[in-house]
């Protein structure tokens, strides 16, 4: 398959949804489990992040903290996108701090954000046979 920056950003960002999907539905299935924390998939901010970059500046970033960024590789690694435990805070006494409420908004919100990359990378995939077909 011929592929773009465009398609393999798409790519990364439908592979960072689908462990988001993975780890919220982890949460819900543990919304009553005693001492759980929630865990969250962070990977929108850095691309977003990586495409306002000047090109020169893509490939390096600098980081001066652990949860910082070094490249896209890192933001999307082989296993999917990093997910981070949410330690900080509790909702209830046996120390868990999932809402169920949230995490379906969550699901819900991601849902509709993976739909619409597939709804992208369908378009740029007809755009692209549209371009080959054209040019015979």
């Amino acid at each position: 398959m011929l592929k773009t920056n465009l398609t393999d950003m798409l790519e990364k960002a439908m592979d960072g949804s689908m462990k988001r999907h993975m780890v919220i539905s982890n949460n819900i299935a543990n919304v009553n489990t005693p001492g759980y924390k929630r865990k969250e998939v962070v990977f929108q901010e850095a691309l977003r992040g990586m495409l306002q970059l000047p090109d020169e500046e893509k490939l390096k970033m600098k980081t001066t903290n652990v949860r910082h960024y070094s490249g896209i590789d890192d933001v999307i690694n082989k296993d999917g996108a990093s997910v981070f435990e949410v330690a900080d805070t509790s909702l209830r006494n046996d120390e868990n701090n999932v809402d169920a409420d949230m995490e379906l908004a969550y699901f819900a919100e991601n849902n509709l954000y993976f739909n619409g990359l597939v709804q992208m990378l369908s378009a740029q995939m007809s755009l692209l046979r549209h371009a080959i077909s054209e040019g015979r």
